[in-house]
This record gives structure tokens, C-alpha cells and sequence, in this order.
């Protein structure tokens, strides 16, 4: 291990993009074939990476060869992300080295140190589940040891829309619909707290209150495009008791549901189904051929609420966080 190196720099700054996909690339023909990826495939994705803040490029070099690296993406003033989806999570380190493990264990440690430097409270690393424990290109023990414990994980669901018949949802003649966008940040950030205090969401517990801010903050942004129909909150009187927010994205004809949630006192009176079922209606209604969520595996009443309107489980994705307390 004291052969290795590690160099950290931001995207912005000069560092050899070529380098670091043509390693990928040889890493991902044993590891991710299926993608057919290609060195000048994956140089232009990091090279045309969209941001607010120029994500951090950490490497390692044993004996002056590139070995491993990652990417940390910055979310918000809180959080980072180890290799978002597309770079699918996992330290992207050669197999063939004896030292693998050792490489990915102080990139990961470079990580930490990072976010205890610039004071981020919270890092993520997600990847698909695998039946095969065998199947993964870095041993997922490994996070534990270095504080990046598992969290939660969740199931991606869809709904072929072409096979759902047309409905009208009725909601209770007291409650208002209201369309997102014209719901003050303040009020949504109230209504979500509310709905997912009790909800068995496993991130949200996880997550401190200024977390939870900077991810509806983000989550909410009204910039980013959504689905208005679709994206509602319902009122009694002057209390916002659910929403749903819906985005066209997860693949060309898809509605996805990014989030959706009941307050506690309000469950029971079929609100949430309704809420669903409203989006399924006006997605179907405008073209949309599926819709698509995801969900925690231990928020048993969302998935059973799912399965009974008819959405079929995918792929499930686990994620390991770290939090400085």
C-alpha cells in the first residue's frame, strides 16, 4: 500500500479525462458488457457531465499507473455521491491487482477525508443489487469498514400504461387540488417532513433536518422540468395534507414518480391510492406509454399500495451512506 498514490482534483481543473476512461473501459468489458461501452463513449460522458458545483476526481496510482478511481458528485452544501448510476457506484479499481481492495479502501478514505475538509455532512454510494454476491467488481464488505454502512435499499416498479383502462379520480368534495409549482417551498418542505416522519423510509430517518432541506430543496427545484398535471398538492382548507411530484424522465414515454406522500393523521382515507391513481389517469390521458417509481423494501404499505395498481418489480439498488454526527 505505500506504493500507491492517491491525487485529488476537480473536473474543472487539468487532469487526463483519457486516462480515466480508457481504464473504465477496461474494467467494464469484464465487469458491465452488456453496455458495449467504448473509451471515446465514456471520455465525452465525463467531459460532458452537467453541474452546479465541478464534481471531485479522486485516483490512485500504484507504481506510477493509474489503478482506480471515482468520482464524487456534489449534490447540495451536505452531500456527495460516489459514481452516480451511470458510473454505476462501486470504486471503478483493475481486477486484476492484489491490492484491489486496498486501492478501493483509500479511495473511499480520500472520500471521507474530503467531505470532513469541506465540511459535507453526508455521503452516498448506490449499486444495483446482484442474486450473486460474486457478480460485484469490489467486495461490498468493504464499506462497512470504512464507515459507509448500508442504508437501505430500494426497488425500482413500472406500469405499462397502455394496459391501464380510463378512470376518473374523484377526491372528497372538501379537498382542494392544487398544482406544485404554486405551492411555497416552505409548505412543501412542512408537508413532506409530515408525510415521511412515519413513513419507514429508511434515508429520511438517516438524514438530519438540514439534509432534509437540501434535498427538497433540490428535489423540488421548479426550474427542473416536470409533469404539471401530475405533479399536484391536495388541501383541506388552508392544510396541505399530500403531493405527488412526477418528471418525464427514466426513459423516452415515461412518467416517473419521483415522490408522492400522505401526512400521518390524514392516512386511512385513501388519499394516497387516490393520489396514484390520479397520476397514472392524466400520464395515460396525455401520451405517456409507462410510469415508473422507485420504492425502500421496508415501506411495506407503499408497496403494497404499488402492487395493487398493477406495477411490477424491476431491479432493486442498495445504498451505503456515511454521515458526520
Amino acid at each position: 500500500m505505500n506504493k500507491i498514490k492517491i491525487e485529488t482534483q476537480k473536473l474543472n481543473e487539468q487532469l487526463s479525462v483519457l486516462e480515466l476512461a480508457t481504464l473504465t473501459n477496461e474494467i467494464w468489458k469484464i465487469t458491465r458488457p452488456e453496455l458495449n461501452a467504448s473509451i471515446d463513449g465514456i471520455e465525452n460522458w465525463i467531459k460532458n457531465l452537467v453541474y452546479d458545483e465541478p464534481p471531485v476526481i479522486i485516483r490512485a496510482y500504484n507504481e506510477g499507473k493509474l489503478a482506480g478511481w471515482l468520482l464524487l458528485f456534489v449534490h447540495d452544501s451536505k452531500k456527495l455521491e460516489i459514481n452516480p448510476w451511470a458510473l454505476g457506484g462501486h470504486p471503478l479499481v483493475l481486477l486484476d491487482k492484489h491490492n484491489s481492495s486496498d486501492i478501493s479502501q483509500l479511495l473511499l478514505a480520500e472520500c471521507i477525508d474530503y467531505a470532513l475538509q469541506n465540511n459535507y455532512t453526508r455521503i452516498e454510494l448506490s449499486y444495483a443489487k446482484k442474486d450473486n454476491p460474486k457478480e460485484y467488481p469490489v467486495d461490498p464488505s468493504i464499506y462497512n469498514q470504512v464507515n459507509l454502512m448500508e442504508e437501505d435499499e430500494i426497488v425500482f416498479m413500472s406500469l405499462n400504461l397502455g394496459e391501464q383502462e380510463n378512470v376518473e379520480v374523484e377526491f372528497p368534495k372538501e379537498i382542494k387540488i392544487i398544482s406544485l409549482k404554486d405551492v411555497d417551498d416552505s409548505d412543501l418542505y412542512s408537508c413532506f417532513y409530515d408525510s415521511f416522519s412515519e413513513s419507514g423510509d429508511r434515508n429520511f430517518l438517516s438524514q438530519t433536518d438540514e439534509e432534509r432541506k437540501q434535498y427538497i430543496k433540490e428535489l423540488f427545484d421548479k426550474e427542473d422540468e416536470m409533469i404539471d398535471e401530475s405533479s399536484i398538492v391536495i388541501a383541506e382548507g388552508n392544510k396541505f395534507i399530500g403531493f405527488t411530484l412526477v418528471r418525464p424522465t427514466h426513459g423516452e414515454g415515461n412518467g416517473h414518480l419521483w415522490i408522492m406522500g400522505v401526512i400521518s393523521e390524514y392516512r386511512g382515507r385513501q388519499l394516497g391510492s387516490k393520489l396514484l391513481k390520479h397520476a397514472i389517469a392524466t400520464l395515460k390521458k396525455q401520451g405517456y406509454k409507462t410510469m415508473s417509481l422507485s420504492v425502500d423494501t421496508a415501506n411495506e404499505i407503499a408497496l403494497k399500495l404499488y402492487e395493487k395498481c398493477n406495477f411490477v418489480k424491476g431491479w432493486k439498488r442498495v445504498t451505503h451512506a456515511w454521515k458526520r454526527r
